[in-house]
């Protein structure tokens, strides 16, 4: 472990401050209010990147019309609760700017470099809790190899790096630390029912203020509560996990009422549950789940193995299921501009036990193989997010993998050494040039659909 420590520290250095996108909603609801003492999101919006300004800005500099709620506030679809984990990180860096680190207003470089470096720390932390719930269900050998090969495989890294004020790094700290909790802790800890049961209310709030959708994993409480004898115990467990979630929850209707004037998400997307995408959800070369990280097939088929003795395995893959069914079920099911499908990295915790013991599997037939298996999927995955991070080939709508494969052997190597030179010495210039091919790339992809 502190190995990846170490490499993870020295990984800090490719963290890209880049605030864009789904991002400036989020950090809306950190800077606003504090730095204004509102919750009016004009001035933030007219700060965002081109493509999230032209969707709410209209030519005037004022909120457009249809994106402006009944309540007469832009509108913010977007959590609170990433606002809440990057708060400590904010605090620091408006210290340092009121000492002269810079100018205190929520936007210079000390704030966005310290929240960013506070959701690549979060993203850590989530696969630590991942190798805990591993040596918990008793697959601890190869669980900081299996960390690692999720940090190196998944579409973890691009949330954790790349694109840091996205929700998806913070959702799997968040949802790791729920599962840690439930799945290990609750009942064995030495604290008072009560007390165990209302953190893990409390880390449940944390779950659903930072992503809605994750209210399914909720799931695990009524197995926890099932699992309880006697009508009286279980009423007590629910009632104090209810409590502990309690203020959270009220954050949460007070964000969608401060916006809104009601308790809607916000949301305008549709769910079709009659017809849910699944096989395209799995395999599509549309950012399919399966296709485009390969790694999730190696920690589900582990999970599937573990579920035969470990009712804790059963209970993760019941979450990832329904999680599953409600993201095919939904009209953008592939994530417009997702690398792979960025709705189930918040899954990567759980994740971690299945892939370790896929690795214990390979290590009894071979003793190289899990080396072997760890390297070809982390190198495969580092290059198709250099193909994809830098538009060559699309980020939105299907990719030909067989021009992917090429690039792999051609274009990577080749682009390689100048690229990560300029990423080191010019990355502001960098990322301003692939916003703007993103853009372009962004209005194809609306003539094809």
């Amino acid at each position: 472990m502190k190995v990846f420590a170490a490499l993870f520290a020295l990984s800090l250095l490719f963290v890209n401050p880049y605030l864009r996108g789904d991002g400036n909603g989020y950090y809306a609801w950190l800077r606003s209010p504090l730095i204004d003492g509102d919750v009016d999101f004009a001035n933030e919006y007219q700060r965002a990147d081109p493509m999230f300004r032209a969707g709410f800005i209209d030519e005037a500099g004022r909120p457009a019309r249809e994106m402006t709620t009944p309540a007469g506030r832009a509108a913010n679809q977007w959590s609170i609760g990433p606002a809440l984990l990057w708060l400590p990180f904010f605090a620091v860096a408006h210290v340092l700017a009121l000492a002269g680190a810079g100018p205190a207003d929520g936007y210079s470089p000390i704030y966005l470099w310290s929240a960013a470096l506070g959701t690549a720390i979060y993203g850590f932390l989530s696969l630590v809790l991942g190798v805990a719930i591993a040596r918990g269900m008793r697959v601890g050998r190869w669980a900081v190899p299996a960390a690692a090969a999720l940090l190196g495989a998944s579409s973890l890294p691009v949330y954790m790096y790349l694109l840091p004020f996205h929700v998806h790094a913070l959702a799997a700290f968040a949802t790791g630390l729920f599962f840690w909790w439930g799945l290990l802790r609750v009942d064995e800890d030495e604290r008072s029912v009560v007390q165990a049961w209302a953190a893990w209310g409390a880390f449940g709030g944390l779950m659903v203020a930072v992503y809605f959708v994750h209210a399914v994993f909720l799931v695990a409480v009524l197995w926890r509560v099932a699992r309880t004898h006697g009508a009286k115990e279980r009423a007590v467990r629910l009632a104090a996990f209810c409590a502990g979630a309690l203020p959270l929850a009220a954050l949460h209707l007070w964000s969608r009422w401060a916006v809104y004037g009601s308790f809607g998400t916000g949301y305008r997307d549709e769910f079709f549950w009659t017809a849910p995408r699944l096989l395209a959800t799995a395999l599509s070369p549309e950012h399919g789940l399966l296709l485009w990280t390969p790694i999730v097939a190696l920690a589900l088929a582990g999970l599937l193995a573990l579920a035969r003795g470990d009712a804790r395995a059963r209970v993760i893959l019941v979450a990832w299921a329904l999680l599953f069914y409600v993201i095919a079920s939904y009209q953008n099911w592939h994530g417009q501009s997702s690398f792979g499908n960025r709705f189930f990295v918040s899954l990567v915790p759980v994740f971690v036990p299945g892939v370790a013991l896929a690795l214990d599997w390979m290590r009894g037939r071979a003793r190289l193989l899990p080396a072997a298996a760890i390297a070809v999927l982390c190198l495969w995955n580092a290059g198709f997010v250099f193909q994809w991070g830098l538009n060559i080939v699309p980020s939105r709508g299907p990719v030909n993998f067989a021009e992917v494969a090429r690039n792999q052997v051609t274009v990577v190597p080749a682009r390689l050494g100048a690229t990560v030179m300029r990423y080191f010495t010019g990355r502001g210039a960098m990322t301003r040039e692939i916003e703007a091919d993103d853009l372009r790339e962004r209005d194809r992809y609306r003539l094809q659909r």
